[in-house]
């Protein structure tokens, strides 16, 4: 992304809110962050929100829906996570994590973040958690482990400000949503997506078919996303300049009123999935990896919830 692209949606950022201008003294480094999120993982599998140090109106939600400590994850979690990414947000106070969770012999895809005050005390948790009783969409071919790239620090003279990773990782949700091609979207050739484990774009798998064959970008040109009819209450809320990550989450609605469109590549008419034709949301949990100024690898969390649900902050 330009340079003079990156300054106008950070300005519009600003304007809404998405970034704070003012850079904040760190009160918990990065060993003190994760720290609260190591203890906060230990704390679901002991069963016991006790170990951790809250606020006294700390506020907890699941998948959306405001819950008690104790109550919900706090009650299935059998084991750590495995296929963990961390995400540090020290001037934030803040901390994210994307992997899989262990509840009760499930296998489930999870991401949290955590809000540390004065850090000294966790004031917000929020989790989204991918249970079905029905087979995955997104079964086949799952990945075990993050990719290697999210483990890579950025060389200090490549780091980008908290701001332009805000803006670089909200393009790609705007290039979905308003713009609905990825002109705009500074996407590596390389780019690959991750969702619930599997690639969805730039697919390794052999058996991969359609979609998930293509690029970050050319999935994106063939203006598929007309199905989708909004992306709303997208919130930054970690970034991490020393791994050129941010983490979002989001709702991505589907009103189930468009039949077929036209893709924009082919020219083709693609007529919609019957899983697409009635209203549905997806919540969303997203991590941009940035290299260079582009979006190099993308991994997603997300499950079906309510049509036009809150998120509940």
């Amino acid at each position: 992304m330009n340079r003079v692209l990156v300054k106008i949606v950070v300005t519009l950022a600003l304007s809404f809110g998405i970034i704070n201008s003012t850079a904040a003294a760190v009160e918990c480094n990065r060993e003190c962050l994760s720290g609260f999120l190591n203890t906060y993982l230990q704390a679901l599998k002991n069963h016991d929100a006790s170990s951790l140090s809250v606020t006294r109106n700390v506020k907890y939600t699941e998948n959306g829906v405001r819950l008690n400590l104790n109550d919900g994850l706090w009650q299935t979690v059998s084991d750590l996570p495995v296929y963990r990414i961390d995400i540090v947000d020290e001037e934030a106070g803040s901390i994210g994590m994307l992997g899989i969770i262990l509840e009760n012999g499930n296998r489930n895809f999870f991401a949290t973040r955590l809000k540390v005050e004065m850090g000294k005390q966790v004031s917000e948790i929020e989790n989204l958690v991918v249970r079905s009783i029905t087979p995955s969409a997104f079964s086949n071919a799952q990945r075990n482990d993050p990719h290697p790239l999210f483990a890579e620090p950025v060389p200090e003279n490549e780091r980008l400000s908290r701001a332009e990773l805000v803006a670089i990782g909200n393009s790609y949700f705007t290039g979905l949503d308003t713009d609905e091609h990825g002109n705009n979207v500074p996407f590596d050739p390389d780019c690959q997506r991750r969702e619930n484990g599997t690639e969805t774009a730039n697919s390794t798998d052999p058996k991969a078919q359609g979609m998930a064959k293509m690029g970050c970008k050319a999935q994106f040109d063939t203006g598929f996303s007309v199905i989708v009819t909004d992306i709303r209450e997208r919130r930054f809320v970690a970034v991490d300049p020393v791994y050129g990550l941010s983490f979002a989450f989001g709702y991505f609605d589907h009103d189930g009123s468009i039949p077929s469109y036209k893709n924009l590549t082919t020219g083709a008419t693609v007529d919609v999935s019957p899983a697409f034709r009635q209203p549905f949301s997806f919540i969303i949990a997203e991590i941009f990896k940035v290299k260079k100024g582009k979006i190099r690898q993308i991994e997603a969390v997300l499950t079906t919830v309510p049509y036009g649900m809150s998120s509940g902050w």
